[in-house]
């Protein structure tokens, strides 16, 4: 037993000689939490990216269940115009990360075959329904009437903006939104850590469902490998849960008619992960292009190797740790 695991851990199974552990159940990192080092958070500019959108979605959650539950219109048109700011985050952070996505050289190589090409029709669709350019209803409601009240704006002028973007609009927009997060966080980009028990040491997750413990010296450099453990459930769990709870709690926003999110349905093997291509442009009024299909692979732990310390690892992880275990398999510790 290594000095990262604890006697009581469960094992696994067994690659070769060396136990692989099960770790823990944890939650992603919530800003408005006490510390708890026990928590994934962000180690790499994809999953710090995406970490901003879920930051904006726990906003807009409470809005909507404080709005859902009250009697009186007029409580509910204040909660959907304050509900505007978050939702002009939401959309400006995911656009950001849909710009790494296509841009980061770093993020880019861990894309699946032809995911490239698809980014960026998704992005596009995202930024012609939601509309955060300047002058666009979204943009201009949170500028006027949301994040502070523009001072050159009557009150009837504020009324007829408001009107504008009803209950329907604003969730049609908040809907698109939660349409391409859920294709975003299938993309196999996203690295986690976590502090475990015990000081000298860090816990990353490269690749589902493997995280690794490396040691770290008197500097807080990592340089070598402690224990390799699998997660009972991968932190874009955490981010599917949240947006299954903002879609349940929006159904206010909607008309009987009204074309919404009504459930979740998961994968086949071979599906597309871009479905949001085949939703949004019934509403974009751009059609999307026929690109190549483009299928994240599932991992299984009957392959017979994994790269648990990818070439380019983050920042706090120097090239000693990539010198001393870059394994391929996990016969080979």
């Amino acid at each position: 037993m290594s000095e990262g695991t604890s006697p009581k851990q469960e094992v696994m199974f067994w690659a070769g000689d060396r136990p692989i552990y099960a770790d823990q159940v944890r939650q992603l990192a919530d800003v408005a939490t006490e510390h708890n080092s026990q928590t994934w958070k962000p180690a790499n500019v994809p999953a710090q990216k995406l970490f901003r959108c879920v930051e904006s979605l726990r906003d807009l959650e409470l809005l909507l269940q404080t709005a859902g539950r009250s009697k009186s219109k007029v409580k509910q048109r204040r909660k959907l115009k304050i509900l505007h700011t978050p939702l002009h985050s939401l959309v400006e952070a995911i656009r950001d990360l849909a710009n790494d996505l296509e841009n980061n050289p770093d993020t880019v190589c861990r894309l699946p075959e032809n995911a490239r090409q698809l980014v960026p029709q998704i992005r596009s669709q995202l930024l012609q329904i939601s509309t955060i350019e300047k002058g666009g209803l979204l943009s201009t409601t949170r500028d006027k009437i949301s994040a502070h009240i523009d001072r050159e704006l009557s009150a009837d002028e504020m009324q007829m903006l408001l009107s504008q973007a009803d209950s329907s609009q604003v969730g049609l927009w908040l809907h698109t939104c939660v349409t391409v997060l859920a294709d975003f966080i299938k993309l196999p980009v996203y690295f986690w850590s976590c502090q475990p028990n015990g000081e000298g040491s860090l816990r990353i997750m490269f690749k589902e469902p493997f995280v690794v413990t490396l040691g770290l010296d008197s500097t807080g450099k990592a340089n070598r490998l402690l224990d390799v453990h699998m997660i009972p459930t991968p932190p874009r769990y955490d981010v599917l849960q949240l947006l299954r709870r903002v879609v349940k709690n929006s159904k206010w926003m909607f008309g009987a008619n009204s074309i919404r999110i009504t459930n979740f349905v998961e994968d086949k093997p071979d599906d597309s992960w871009a479905k949001s291509l085949k939703w949004l442009p019934r509403f974009s009024g751009s059609a999307a292009k026929k690109s190549e299909p483009s299928v994240v692979r599932r991992i299984s732990t009957d392959d017979g190797s994994y790269m648990l310390i990818p070439a380019n690892v983050p920042f706090f992880v120097k090239q000693s740790i990539q010198r001393i275990t870059k394994l391929e398999d996990l016969e080979g510790f």
